[in-house]
């Protein structure tokens, strides 16, 4: 039996509620819930919800489900909430103002999607809370390790001291960035989907390619400068995208170039590394063992 799709009437905006989560954030805006989340941001029309649920731990976060086609299930979204009563309400909301039957294309195929706004990330060097934490205590050690070499006299060793910063910083730059990559196709590759993602559009000196996962929502990426075309193709590439979060994907890359930037970064990003650490935590060793 064909479902009818039986609009939402034009009714009030919805009430202004947010839930913010960890460096991500829903609000209803206008008959639309908005979701940024990863750089980008999805407007979601309540007609295209045909549920939205309180879960997790304390149910604090928000699942928005939207309808399918043909009875198949659409595809969730998921915010990992903080606040129980934040996620409680707009739930309570999306749930009031939701259509009881969903659009005959589906739920994904109204949902808008474009890169977030990053107006308010430049504010703070774009550096996360914790980030910034880590920051300062870690400017205290080195002030504090500076002025306690000094302290005890030992002016050469200070200076070493003071001047170990130069590698640690550029050893730091190399490796944090890698592991960060590494972690992140490690994870997706645990759970991935392979796909094949089509040219799609090119901004300036940027590319993005698309590809549509197994529920029928379409995704872009911004390739890997060594993502090889397939067949020859440069125009269609393989990627691999997280089964949970279908929007956060990777490129398929040959296994040298694996091993060459491994062995790029172990090499360069070790060499700095150790060359700060002779410079600065050694400085304090061997004040301590002197002493």
């Amino acid at each position: 039996m064909s479902r009818r799709h039986e609009p939402s009437p034009p009714l009030s905006p919805l009430p202004s509620l947010t839930l913010r989560g960890y460096g991500e954030t829903m609000w209803l805006e206008g008959r639309t819930v908005v979701l940024e989340q990863k750089g980008l941001r999805r407007r979601i029309p309540i007609e295209a919800v045909e549920e939205a649920r309180a879960v997790g731990r304390g149910r604090r976060s928000v699942e928005i489900a939207l309808w399918g086609v043909n009875g198949a299930p659409g595809p969730v979204f998921t915010l990992k909430g903080r606040d129980a009563a934040s996620a409680g309400r707009l739930v309570e909301a999306t749930n009031r103002a939701r259509s009881r039957s969903g659009p005959p294309q589906g739920g994904a195929a109204l949902v808008e999607e474009r890169p977030a706004s990053t107006s308010g990330r430049k504010k703070g060097l774009g550096l996360t809370r914790r980030e910034r934490a880590v920051g300062i205590a870690l400017l205290h050690v080195y002030v504090g390790g500076f002025a306690l070499l000094a302290w005890a006299g030992e002016l050469q060793q200070a200076a070493l001291w003071l001047l170990g910063v130069a590698p640690a910083l550029f050893g730091l730059l190399i490796v944090v960035p890698s592991l960060r990559w590494a972690w992140k196709r490690w994870t997706v590759r645990r759970r991935g989907v392979m796909v094949v993602a089509v040219f799609a559009r090119r901004e300036g000196k940027r590319t993005f390619f698309r590809y549509t996962d197994l529920e029928g929502g379409t995704h872009e990426i911004e390739p890997d400068y060594a993502a090889r075309g397939i067949g020859g193709d440069p125009k269609r590439i393989e990627v691999v995208y997280d089964r949970q979060q279908p929007e956060r994907a990777i490129c398929s890359l040959a296994a040298s170039t694996l091993l060459w930037r491994t062995a790029g970064v172990t090499l360069a990003g070790g060499l700095l590394l150790s060359l700060a650490f002779l410079m600065m935590p050694l400085q304090l060793i061997l004040l301590a063992l002197s002493g």
